[in-house]
């Protein structure tokens, strides 16, 4: 009788135990969670048939259909509650043939961007996100830009400001995207 109480009590401490995590897990703010997904998450990789371009997405972001999109065009998004982050990759022309330079001065002006960095043949902006009608509260964006020849290869990727820290895997493959394979 005496082991019986004892393994009820035992039993009884580690399910409270579990459920007690459990429920920490479930409180958690959804940023640290994401932070932890981000972590885990395999990342997948999609190739555009138009333009053979190549980026990395994390296995838990839903596509849109290609019929949706633009040739060239992909984009990837992740949306729980109010929260949205959406990961996308273009193509845009060049007909002016801007220079890097040229290109990160004027789209960085139309896009708001505080932060811009230059490569050899790319550019990073980010910064506050804008619409028509002024900056969207509380939400960023991160691009870059490769130049070649009369076109701009552009991956973008938009989140909540409370989201930077959990999205850093992403914006480091943003980072150091290669259109292609050199």
């Amino acid at each position: 009788m005496r082991r019986i109480t004892i393994i009820s009590i035992i039993l009884l401490v580690v399910i409270t135990a579990v459920v007690s995590l459990y429920e920490k897990e479930d409180d958690m703010p959804l940023a640290l969670k994401l932070e932890r997904a981000m972590r885990l998450t395999r990342m997948m990789e999609y190739q555009d048939d138009d333009y053979d371009y190549t980026i990395r997405y994390p296995s838990f972001f839903e596509q849109t259909e290609d019929s949706l999109m633009d040739k060239g065009s992909c984009r990837f998004s992740f949306w729980v509650d109010s929260t949205e982050i959406v990961q996308t990759a273009f193509v845009e022309p060049n007909p002016d043939m801007l220079s890097v330079e040229q290109g990160m001065q004027k789209y960085a002006e139309e896009l708001h961007a505080t932060l811009q960095t230059k490569g050899d043949d790319y550019f990073i902006l980010s910064g506050a996100l804008h619409s028509d009608n002024g900056q969207i509260t509380g939400r960023r964006f991160y691009a870059k830009f490769v130049s070649h020849r009369k076109l701009w290869f552009v991956q973008t990727l938009t989140y909540p400001e409370d989201c930077e820290t959990a999205v850093h895997r992403l914006l480091k493959e943003i980072h150091d995207w290669q259109v292609w394979e050199k």
